[in-house]
Protein backbone atom coordinates (compact mmCIF):
# COMPACT_ATOMS: atom_id res chain seq x y z
CA UNK A 1 0.00 0.00 0.00
CA UNK A 2 1.37 3.53 -1.01
CA UNK A 3 1.17 6.52 1.55
CA UNK A 4 -0.47 9.30 -0.41
CA UNK A 5 1.79 12.58 -0.91
CA UNK A 6 -0.88 14.77 0.80
CA UNK A 7 -0.74 12.55 4.01
CA UNK A 8 3.25 13.22 3.94
CA UNK A 9 2.50 16.44 3.35
CA UNK A 10 -0.01 17.11 6.11
CA UNK A 11 1.85 15.75 8.81
CA UNK A 12 5.71 16.67 7.54
CA UNK A 13 5.64 20.09 5.64
CA UNK A 14 5.27 23.06 5.28
CA UNK A 15 6.67 26.71 4.85
CA UNK A 16 8.37 29.02 7.50
CA UNK A 17 7.77 32.70 7.56
CA UNK A 18 11.27 33.01 5.24
CA UNK A 19 9.96 30.85 2.93
CA UNK A 20 12.10 28.01 3.80
CA UNK A 21 11.02 24.04 4.43
CA UNK A 22 10.03 22.76 7.86
CA UNK A 23 8.31 19.78 9.29
CA UNK A 24 5.45 20.58 11.45
CA UNK A 25 5.84 17.63 13.92
CA UNK A 26 9.18 18.44 14.45
CA UNK A 27 8.26 22.08 15.28
CA UNK A 28 5.89 20.92 17.71
CA UNK A 29 7.98 18.01 19.02
CA UNK A 30 11.21 20.20 19.62
CA UNK A 31 10.06 21.71 22.72
CA UNK A 32 10.97 19.02 25.36
CA UNK A 33 13.48 16.37 25.93
CA UNK A 34 11.12 13.28 24.53
CA UNK A 35 9.57 15.99 21.64
CA UNK A 36 12.96 15.87 20.48
CA UNK A 37 13.58 12.00 20.50
CA UNK A 38 10.88 12.02 18.42
CA UNK A 39 11.77 14.74 16.22
CA UNK A 40 14.63 12.68 15.18
CA UNK A 41 12.32 10.20 14.08
CA UNK A 42 9.77 12.33 12.45
CA UNK A 43 12.58 13.52 10.37
CA UNK A 44 13.83 9.87 9.02
CA UNK A 45 9.89 9.76 8.07
CA UNK A 46 10.22 12.99 6.18
CA UNK A 47 13.55 12.16 4.61
CA UNK A 48 11.44 8.84 2.85
CA UNK A 49 8.88 10.87 1.68
CA UNK A 50 11.63 13.83 -0.27
CA UNK A 51 9.83 15.55 -3.24
CA UNK A 52 12.90 13.65 -5.36
CA UNK A 53 11.06 10.21 -5.20
CA UNK A 54 13.19 8.92 -3.20
CA UNK A 55 11.71 5.49 -2.82
CA UNK A 56 11.42 3.19 -5.72
CA UNK A 57 7.89 1.78 -7.32
CA UNK A 58 9.21 -1.40 -5.63
CA UNK A 59 10.30 -0.65 -2.10
CA UNK A 60 8.15 2.82 -1.37
CA UNK A 61 5.54 1.09 -0.26
CA UNK A 62 6.29 -1.62 2.68
CA UNK A 63 9.49 1.01 3.47
CA UNK A 64 6.99 3.88 4.33
CA UNK A 65 4.33 1.67 5.75
CA UNK A 66 6.82 -0.11 7.95
CA UNK A 67 8.55 3.64 9.45
CA UNK A 68 4.98 5.07 9.49
CA UNK A 69 3.90 1.81 11.84
CA UNK A 70 7.12 2.44 14.19
CA UNK A 71 6.58 6.10 14.58
CA UNK A 72 3.44 5.47 15.78
CA UNK A 73 4.67 3.05 17.99
CA UNK A 74 7.26 5.40 19.32
CA UNK A 75 4.92 8.05 19.56
CA UNK A 76 2.39 5.68 21.29
CA UNK A 77 5.01 4.31 23.85
CA UNK A 78 5.95 7.65 24.50
CA UNK A 79 2.91 8.89 25.83
CA UNK A 80 2.11 6.17 27.79
CA UNK A 81 5.42 6.91 29.07
CA UNK A 82 4.58 10.24 30.15
CA UNK A 83 1.31 9.66 31.70
CA UNK A 84 2.52 6.70 33.56
CA UNK A 85 5.63 8.57 35.13
CA UNK A 86 2.84 11.43 36.15
CA UNK A 87 0.97 9.03 37.82
CA UNK A 88 3.64 7.36 39.86
CA UNK A 89 4.96 10.52 40.82
CA UNK A 90 5.34 10.21 44.92
CA UNK A 91 6.41 13.97 45.25
CA UNK A 92 4.60 16.47 47.22
CA UNK A 93 3.23 18.07 44.02
CA UNK A 94 2.05 14.73 42.55
CA UNK A 95 -1.31 14.35 41.08
CA UNK A 96 -2.53 12.34 44.56
CA UNK A 97 -0.62 14.70 46.80
CA UNK A 98 -2.86 17.95 44.64
CA UNK A 99 -6.12 15.61 44.74
CA UNK A 100 -5.77 14.96 48.67
CA UNK A 101 -5.70 18.58 49.07
CA UNK A 102 -8.55 19.80 46.60
CA UNK A 103 -10.75 16.99 47.06
CA UNK A 104 -11.04 16.15 43.49
CA UNK A 105 -10.06 13.13 41.73
CA UNK A 106 -10.60 14.89 38.24
CA UNK A 107 -6.96 15.43 37.22
CA UNK A 108 -5.95 11.56 38.02
CA UNK A 109 -8.65 10.20 35.98
CA UNK A 110 -7.90 12.39 32.86
CA UNK A 111 -4.26 11.31 33.06
CA UNK A 112 -5.56 7.16 33.80
CA UNK A 113 -7.73 8.06 30.23
CA UNK A 114 -5.02 8.80 28.30
CA UNK A 115 -2.28 6.58 29.67
CA UNK A 116 -4.81 3.71 28.45
CA UNK A 117 -6.01 5.17 25.05
CA UNK A 118 -2.39 5.30 24.26
CA UNK A 119 -1.31 2.25 25.81
CA UNK A 120 -3.94 0.54 23.82
CA UNK A 121 -2.99 2.65 20.86
CA UNK A 122 0.67 0.64 21.69
CA UNK A 123 -0.64 -2.76 21.62
CA UNK A 124 -1.89 -2.68 18.45
CA UNK A 125 1.74 -0.84 16.87
CA UNK A 126 3.16 -4.27 18.70
CA UNK A 127 0.96 -6.99 17.54
CA UNK A 128 1.03 -5.14 13.89
CA UNK A 129 4.91 -5.43 13.92
CA UNK A 130 4.76 -9.03 15.18
CA UNK A 131 8.67 -9.00 15.34
CA UNK A 132 9.74 -11.80 18.24
CA UNK A 133 11.17 -8.52 20.30
CA UNK A 134 7.96 -6.83 20.03
CA UNK A 135 5.67 -10.06 20.71
CA UNK A 136 8.05 -10.49 24.12
CA UNK A 137 7.31 -6.76 24.96
CA UNK A 138 2.98 -7.83 24.05
CA UNK A 139 3.58 -10.76 26.74
CA UNK A 140 5.05 -8.70 29.29
CA UNK A 141 2.58 -6.29 29.08
CA UNK A 142 -0.02 -8.65 29.05
CA UNK A 143 1.15 -9.99 32.19
CA UNK A 144 1.09 -7.20 34.12
CA UNK A 145 -2.14 -6.12 33.47
CA UNK A 146 -3.39 -10.12 34.17
CA UNK A 147 -1.97 -9.98 37.45
CA UNK A 148 -3.42 -6.37 38.17
CA UNK A 149 -7.09 -7.15 36.57
CA UNK A 150 -8.91 -7.48 40.11
CA UNK A 151 -7.16 -3.82 40.83
CA UNK A 152 -7.45 -2.21 37.92
CA UNK A 153 -11.07 -3.20 37.59
CA UNK A 154 -11.62 -1.76 41.52
CA UNK A 155 -10.87 1.38 38.87
CA UNK A 156 -13.66 0.53 36.33
CA UNK A 157 -11.00 -0.31 34.29
CA UNK A 158 -11.29 -3.67 32.89
CA UNK A 159 -9.25 -5.95 30.79
CA UNK A 160 -10.25 -7.75 27.80
CA UNK A 161 -8.83 -11.05 26.51
CA UNK A 162 -7.11 -9.55 23.79
CA UNK A 163 -4.98 -7.34 26.68
CA UNK A 164 -6.44 -4.20 25.96
CA UNK A 165 -8.04 -2.55 28.60
CA UNK A 166 -11.63 -0.73 28.58
CA UNK A 167 -12.63 2.37 30.80
CA UNK A 168 -16.04 2.24 32.85
CA UNK A 169 -16.22 5.97 33.23
CA UNK A 170 -18.82 6.12 35.96
CA UNK A 171 -16.96 3.91 38.16
CA UNK A 172 -13.55 5.34 37.71
CA UNK A 173 -14.84 8.83 38.55
CA UNK A 174 -16.47 7.68 41.44
CA UNK A 175 -13.26 5.88 42.77
CA UNK A 176 -12.02 7.16 45.84
CA UNK A 177 -8.34 8.81 45.79
CA UNK A 178 -6.99 6.13 48.13
CA UNK A 179 -8.14 3.30 45.98
CA UNK A 180 -6.41 5.38 42.71
CA UNK A 181 -3.11 5.72 44.41
CA UNK A 182 -2.87 2.53 45.66
CA UNK A 183 -3.30 1.24 41.98
CA UNK A 184 -2.04 3.57 39.87
CA UNK A 185 0.71 5.43 41.86
CA UNK A 186 4.24 4.73 42.73
CA UNK A 187 6.77 3.09 40.59
CA UNK A 188 5.30 -0.63 41.41
CA UNK A 189 1.78 0.53 40.39
CA UNK A 190 0.14 -0.33 37.19
CA UNK A 191 1.34 2.98 35.54
CA UNK A 192 5.04 3.08 36.61
CA UNK A 193 5.39 -0.88 35.14
CA UNK A 194 3.70 0.06 31.85
CA UNK A 195 5.61 3.10 31.93
CA UNK A 196 9.08 1.16 32.19
CA UNK A 197 7.82 -1.10 29.58
CA UNK A 198 7.10 1.62 27.21
CA UNK A 199 10.33 3.57 27.47
CA UNK A 200 11.87 -0.12 26.05
CA UNK A 201 9.24 -0.26 23.59
CA UNK A 202 10.06 3.50 22.42
CA UNK A 203 13.87 2.97 22.57
CA UNK A 204 13.41 -0.32 20.24
CA UNK A 205 11.00 1.62 17.94
CA UNK A 206 13.41 4.10 17.18
CA UNK A 207 16.19 1.58 16.56
CA UNK A 208 13.55 -0.08 13.70
CA UNK A 209 13.26 3.11 12.21
CA UNK A 210 16.98 3.27 11.38
CA UNK A 211 17.46 0.18 10.53
CA UNK A 212 14.24 0.11 8.57
CA UNK A 213 15.85 3.63 7.03
CA UNK A 214 19.64 2.25 6.39
CA UNK A 215 18.41 -0.46 4.65
CA UNK A 216 15.89 1.53 2.46
CA UNK A 217 18.48 3.84 1.89
CA UNK A 218 21.25 1.08 0.89
CA UNK A 219 18.62 -0.99 -1.97
CA UNK A 220 17.88 2.38 -3.33
CA UNK A 221 21.54 3.05 -3.85
CA UNK A 222 21.96 -0.53 -5.40
CA UNK A 223 19.06 0.56 -7.38
CA UNK A 224 20.53 3.85 -8.57
CA UNK A 225 23.92 2.18 -8.82
CA UNK A 226 23.01 -0.48 -11.10
CA UNK A 227 21.09 2.05 -13.70
CA UNK A 228 23.62 4.68 -13.69
CA UNK A 229 21.94 6.96 -11.73
CA UNK A 230 24.36 8.33 -8.66
CA UNK A 231 24.21 11.76 -9.33
CA UNK A 232 20.20 11.95 -9.80
CA UNK A 233 19.21 10.16 -7.14
CA UNK A 234 20.38 13.32 -5.10
CA UNK A 235 18.41 15.62 -7.97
Amino acid sequence: MRIPRNYASAMLSGKNRTGGSYSLLQSALSRTGRGRRLNRSAQILSGLQRKNNIFSNTVQGTAADKQKLYYNMKYHAQQVCEYGNKLADQSKTSLFAKAKESGSNAEIVANIKGLVGQYNSMLGNLRESGTRTDNNYLSQLNSITGMNSSELASCGVIRKTDGTLVIDEEKLAATDVATLEKVWGGKSGFAGRAALWADSVETTAERSMDAQASSSYSKLFNNYGSSGNYFNFFG
